[in-house]
């Protein structure tokens, strides 16, 4: 049984409290009428998976997180075990959040890289192929062609 979870940022100082389970709305953005739980216990049974949204809020207003990224790392107390116990680490991109009052981040994954930039890496992948001299990937890998997605500069 899940009885709480907190998220903290391991690499920072102690003056980055871990921030408080507060609520468990029923999706991102809630309607007017939909009602937020309160946190509360809950079991996973064994083998499986649950979404949730979980809500999580710092317990003084003094913490403003900056616009950079942050390694968080959301903990787990349940019942068949004592203390704290790591669930989930993953890369908070602040820099992402668009509400100064609100920090939702909508979408927690690397920014797009533009076509000059995927050339570029495109060009640097190619380079070190051809210095490891047989066209495969110096780890020994067999190199997969990366998928179309459509916006290939077909022009020459």
């Amino acid at each position: 049984m899940v009885q709480d979870l907190i998220l903290t940022f391991p690499d920072e100082s102690a003056s980055h409290l871990p921030l408080l389970w507060v609520s468990s709305p029923c999706r991102l953005q809630p309607g007017p009428d939909e009602e937020t739980k309160l946190p509360a216990g809950f079991v996973v049974p064994g083998r499986e998976a649950q979404q949730l949204f979980i809500e999580f809020e710092a317990p003084f207003s003094g913490f403003v997180p900056e616009a950079r990224d942050y390694k968080a790392r959301i903990q787990v107390r349940v019942g068949h075990r004592k203390g704290w116990h790591p669930l989930l680490t993953f890369t908070l991109r602040a820099a992402n959040i668009i509400d100064p009052d609100r920090y939702t981040v909508y979408d927690n994954a690397p920014l797009e890289l533009t076509k000059d930039d995927r050339r570029r890496a495109d060009a640097a992948l190619l380079e070190l192929l051809e210095e490891h001299g047989d066209g495969s990937p110096p780890d020994g890998r067999r190199r997969k062609d990366p998928p179309n997605d459509g916006d290939a500069d077909t022009s020459g």
